[in-house]
């Protein structure tokens, strides 16, 4: 069997201390699914028993990759069908002649259908699927489990706040891995030499950085990556004005939740508070938060994208409340220049906001036709932010004070 001993030394290395989480990050064909499917597959010959649980994001990635890599490498290792099986039947899964197992799971599935006590948990292209997958799979770890982590690289994103330390993590490229084909080999350099020198924000440049160099990109990954979690009483206590800001959706059965965050800004920050988020909610739920939150002259900013002006009259009706009501400034190319905008500041948001703080965690930018443009999905809250900072921008410096 051959091996890349970049990785594996690195992994040796890892194992022997007991390092719990060990990242992969690297450019395409630096052979880190293939590095990290070997060890395992040799400590379950190695190690009668073994038990590992693989994460991916779908079954087409699990058919395709990693059940391919797995055949490849147990042909190469001399071994045959009664070495290692792949069953269908009651989920996939791979047994060993040993005793050792691979069991699957894809993202976003519950887990508590599985035994505990795994040695080891393989989230392979971890970047495919959020925190909270994560999260819900860790919960099947036994104890000292060892956790793997492969991906392309983006910009930050959950991984790395949550799980990378300062030596866990080997970034390889293509360069790395001398068993790729010469074909593999000249497609990559070609990629390189026409995204080397493209400009930032191209898709060439971003298949140069990512693809080639294994590197974070300058427009791709989280959109808002700066962020950290603060004690709601900073929040409510801070002499800054507020903005108020809703993200409609809920109302006509559409899938979208109904959000209505809190802002306050300065030169550097913006402090966010999540007052409202439902999809099974409606009018009277909200009007009644908005008849709790100490009303001090704020203004409300609103998406206009759901019946706008009618949920305005109709909240309206029902507070009673006299807010400076302001409909959002929307309109072509909108959506990235405010998250341009945005992205020198930090935003402090409160602890007990749990949806703001996933949707940071997983709005990120997507690739769609030849660009990478902000995904439509985990943006309520942050579309709600793009709203209030642009009127925040508009008012006149008194109002800010």
């Amino acid at each position: 069997m051959e091996l890349l001993k970049l990785h594996h030394d690195f992994i040796a290395e890892h194992h022997r201390k007991g390092t719990p989480f060990i990242i992969f990050q690297g450019g395409r064909r630096s052979g880190k699914t293939v590095s990290i499917l070997q060890f395992l597959y040799l400590e379950s010959l190695t190690h009668p028993a073994t038990r590992t649980l693989i994460v991916t994001d779908t079954y087409a990635r699990l058919k395709e990759s990693i059940f391919q890599d797995l055949i490849m490498i147990n042909r190469s290792a001399g071994g045959d069908g009664r070495r290692m099986r792949i069953h269908f039947t009651g989920g996939a899964r791979v047994l060993f002649e040993t005793g050792s197992d691979f069991a699957f799971v894809y993202a976003g599935r519950d887990v508590r259908g599985y035994a505990s006590n795994f040695q080891y948990i393989f989230f392979n292209e971890c970047i495919q699927y959020d925190a909270r997958t994560a999260r819900e799979a860790l919960k099947a770890a036994g104890p000292g489990c060892q956790v793997f982590f492969d991906y392309n690289p983006y910009t930050r994103f959950w991984l790395n706040d949550l799980y990378e330390r300062e030596d866990n993590k080997l970034i390889t490229t293509y360069h790395d891995n001398p068993f790729l084909s010469d074909f593999v080999r000249r497609e990559l350099d070609r990629t390189a030499s026409q995204g080397k020198d493209a400009a930032p924000g191209t898709m060439e440049r971003y298949l140069y950085e990512v693809e080639c160099r294994g590197i974070d990109s300058t427009l791709s990954g989280l959109c808002l990556p700066h962020h950290r979690t603060i004690a709601d009483e900073v929040y409510h206590t801070s002499p800054l004005p507020e903005i108020l800001a809703c993200d409609w959706g809920a109302l006509h059965a559409t899938a979208d939740p109904d959000v209505i965050c809190g802002f306050r800004f300065d030169d550097s920050a913006i402090y966010a508070h999540e007052y409202y988020y439902s999809r099974h909610g409606g009018d009277e739920e909200m009007a009644a938060v908005l008849r709790s939150i100490p009303f001090c002259h704020q203004y409300l900013v609103y998406d206009t994208a759901t019946e706008g002006a009618d949920r305005v009259r109709s909240l309206f009706a029902r507070t009673h409340l006299r807010f400076h009501f302001s409909p959002a400034r929307k309109g072509a190319g909108s959506v990235l220049t405010g998250i341009r905008n945005l992205q020198p500041y930090e935003i402090c948001v409160t602890a007990s906001s749990r949806h703001f703080l996933e949707e940071l965690e997983n709005y990120r930018f997507v690739q769609k036709g030849d660009t990478l443009q902000p995904s439509d999905d985990w943006n309520h809250c942050c579309d709600a932010l793009r709203y209030a900072f642009n009127l925040w921008t508009m008012l006149p410096r008194t109002a800010k004070k």
